[in-house]
C-alpha cells in the first residue's frame, strides 16, 4: 500500500481507534504499580497503532496487541516470568509487546527461525496454504524494526526452528504469543511452552478462525496424553477476540460476506476449562 494511502487511513480511523484503546484497556484489574494513567493507556495505544499501520508489516491487528498488553498489565508484578513470542515475521508484534514489557519490567523473547515457515508435514492440513519460507524476516531486519519502533532492550532472540529450540525452554512465562500458522508448530509449540506457564499465565494464538486448527484446544485426547489433563478452550475460537468488529462466519463463506471482519487472536489461560462433563444419561 503506498505511503500516501496509509496516512490518510491512518488519519481517518483515529477516532475509532481512540474508541478502542479506552474500551479495551479499561480494566480494574490494571496493577497500580504500572501507574497506567489514561494519558499512559492513550499513548501505548497509539505507538502500537502507528507501529502496525504505517512501520511494520504485521498480520495482528493493534487491537489485538492491546488485548495481550492488557492482560500483561493486568500480570501483578510480584509473579515472576517472561512474556514470549513464537513466529515474529518482521517484528511487528514483537516491537509492540516490547513497549509493554518496558513499561512492566519483563523479558520479551522472540523464537523465530528467521528463515519463514518450515515445509509442511505430511498430515497437517493448514501445509497445503503455505510454502516453505514464507514470513520470513531476518534477524537483522527483526532487530532494526524492534530497535527503531519498539524496546529493543526488553528483548532476547532465539534463532532456530521451534522444534529445536523450545525443547531448551528453562524460565517461567506469563504470556506466550503463538503465531506458527502450522498445526505441527502450534502442536510443538504448545507441548513446551503449557508446562513453564504460570498458574493463571495466557496463551495468545493469531490463527483462531479454522475450527479444525483451533480443535487442539478442546482435544480430550491431546490434553489428556500430553499434560493428564482436560482441555482448557479458546476464547475467541472460531471467530477471533470480538473487538469491535462484525464477524458471522465462517471462514471458508468470506467472498459471500465481503464487508465482515473477523476479531483477531484468541487466548487459553491455563486456569481455564473447555470441557464437556454432563451425561445425564450415563
Amino acid at each position: 500500500m503506498p505511503t500516501s494511502i496509509k496516512l490518510v487511513k491512518f488519519v481517518r480511523d483515529i477516532p475509532l481507534v481512540i474508541i478502542a484503546i479506552i474500551r479495551i484497556l479499561n480494566s480494574d484489574k490494571i496493577h497500580s504499580t504500572y501507574n497506567m494513567t489514561f494519558i499512559k493507556k492513550m499513548q501505548l495505544g497509539f505507538k502500537m497503532y502507528r507501529n502496525s499501520s504505517l512501520h511494520i508489516p504485521t498480520g495482528v491487528t493493534f487491537k489485538a496487541h492491546l488485548a495481550m498488553a492488557l492482560k500483561i498489565l493486568e500480570m501483578p508484578p510480584e509473579i515472576n516470568g517472561d512474556v514470549l513470542e513464537c513466529g515474529t515475521w518482521k517484528g511487528g508484534t514483537a516491537a509492540n509487546l516490547s513497549l509493554v514489557c518496558k513499561i512492566v519490567g519483563r523479558k520479551l523473547v522472540i523464537y523465530d527461525s528467521f528463515k519463514g515457515l518450515p515445509k509442511g508435514k505430511t498430515g497437517d492440513r493448514m501445509a497445503a496454504g503455505y510454502s516453505k519460507g514464507d514470513f520470513t524476516g531476518s534477524l537483522e531486519e527483526v532487530k532494526r524494526n524492534i530497535e527503531q519502533y519498539g524496546n529493543i532492550q526488553s528483548c532476547e532472540f532465539v534463532e532456530g526452528w521451534f522444534k529445536d529450540t523450545l525443547s531448551k525452554l528453562n524460565r517461567s512465562i506469563v504470556l506466550a504469543f503463538v503465531d506458527v500458522d502450522l498445526e505441527d508448530s502450534l502442536d510443538t509449540c504448545i507441548r513446551y511452552i503449557w508446562s513453564k506457564l504460570t498458574d493463571n499465565g495466557y496463551i495468545f494464538i493469531d490463527e483462531c478462525l479454522d475450527i479444525d486448527y483451533v480443535a487442539l484446544f478442546y482435544s480430550e485426547r491431546w490434553w489428556q496424553q500430553h499434560f493428564n489433563r482436560t482441555p482448557p478452550g479458546l476464547i475467541g475460537a472460531g471467530t477471533g477476540l470480538s473487538l469491535g468488529t462484525y464477524y458471522i462466519g465462517p471462514w471458508s463463506e468470506r467472498n459471500s460476506h465481503p464487508l465482515q471482519i473477523p476479531g483477531a487472536g484468541a487466548y487459553t489461560q491455563k486456569s481455564m476449562s473447555g470441557y464437556w462433563s454432563y451425561y445425564p444419561n450415563g
